[in-house]
């Protein structure tokens, strides 16, 4: 079974993925969590370096091929290319926009690289990129913004074992459009 977290920088993926992952190995499941985005840097998994933007043009063959190196089914991919890599469930990290300009910003990245992340949360661009490239059947939601790590992770466990999908109820547009003008 493949997990992918994925969301736009700032919502928490790494926080909820590690959570998930420790929850998950305390049961005893034999899982592995990877964190995309150091996997790629660390082991040159990359087409380029876009300096201006301070990124990596993800190589998804070779992403790919890693993945399958690493020895275990069960993996949950921590990063917000990871609905990209066909996992079996795509868990759609979401997050106020506020929240998430607060904390790139905290994080010194560029106030370039802060609005197309907050452009990003707005535009639904992690969700509607999970909708085009899988079944949406494998998607769940999840509003982060107020929620307690713990409690979305109980949540993501709830989905995992209800299978039951849930997204496309979570709308920044309306509140923050002027963000983006």
């Amino acid at each position: 079974m493949i997990i992918a977290i994925t969301g736009t920088p700032g919502v928490g993926k790494s926080t909820v993925s590690n959570l998930l992952f420790e929850k998950l190995k305390s049961g005893g499941k034999d899982i592995a969590c990877i964190n995309i985005t150091e996997v790629v840097s660390k082991n040159g998994l990359y087409l380029e370096k876009d300096i201006e933007m301070d990124s990596y043009v993800v190589d998804f063959d070779k992403l790919n091929k890693y993945i399958q190196s690493v020895g275990t089914e069960d993996l949950i991919l921590d990063g917000h290319v990871s609905h990209y890599l066909n996992p079996d469930y795509i868990i759609v990290l979401r997050a106020n926009p506020l929240l998430i300009k607060n904390r790139l910003e905290s994080r010194n990245y560029s106030s370039e690289k802060v609005k197309e992340n907050v452009e990003a949360e707005l535009l639904d661009v992690c969700l509607v990129e999970s909708i085009e490239k899988n079944d949406e059947s494998k998607i769940f939601e999840i509003d982060c913004s107020e929620k307690d790590p713990e409690k979305i992770v109980n949540e993501i466990l709830m989905f995992l074992d209800l299978k039951n999908p849930e997204y496309g109820n979570i709308s920044w547009l309306e509140d923050y459009f002027y963000l983006i003008e």
